[in-house]
């Protein structure tokens, strides 16, 4: 079996190329059945996915303020050894300023959603972030926290959590709507 290694700089894996045709076909599937995703494919080499949450979570303003915000982007990079092993920190980073989560870095633009195996789907990757940005997952250890303050106001605000209950799956509506 050969190994990413093997190829020369610029060199094609099929075998990499098929899973990454994949992860878009089956992310923009995701997409199309959701009203808050949005998922674009960066124009560069090796390839980057672009996820646009359109849903409810938390960040801090500059006067320190914790509130609701309603959009975040994240963006995902599947290297090309990938599909031998995952590195969350060197993967995914987090456009948006100010989110307040314990797996996001309150000083970097670094996300952990814990261990992925190698090869972890993007749609796996997509729901988990999902989960994250809206509280239905959150590490409450500050030892294993990348933002601590977020994690010890995560577990005195256990009440507000989910921030956002709506299922990332679901339809879009296309209403037409029809003066009387």
């Amino acid at each position: 079996m050969s190994d990413v290694r093997d190829f020369a700089p610029g060199a094609v894996d099929p075998v990499y190329e098929r899973f990454l045709a994949r992860q878009r076909e089956e992310g923009l599937a995701l997409a199309q059945s959701s009203d808050l995703l949005d998922l674009h494919m960066a124009p560069v080499i090796p390839p980057h996915f672009i996820a646009e949450f359109h849903c409810r979570g938390l960040v801090r303003d500059r006067d320190g303020e914790i509130r609701e915000a309603s959009g975040f982007a994240v963006g995902i990079w599947l290297p090309p050894d990938y599909l031998r092993r995952a590195d969350t920190f060197e993967m995914l980073r987090i456009f948006t300023p100010g989110v307040f989560h314990p797996n996001i870095s309150a000083d970097l633009p670094l996300v952990c959603v814990g261990r992925l195996a190698a090869g972890t789907p993007l749609v796996d990757i997509l729901f988990q972030l999902f989960d994250m940005l809206t509280y239905q997952k959150f590490n409450p250890r500050e030892g294993d926290a990348l933002n601590k303050a977020a994690c010890q106001w995560a577990r005195r605000n256990l009440d507000r959590f989910p921030i956002d209950r709506r299922p990332l799956k679901r339809a879009r509506l296309d209403l037409e709507v029809t003066p009387l």
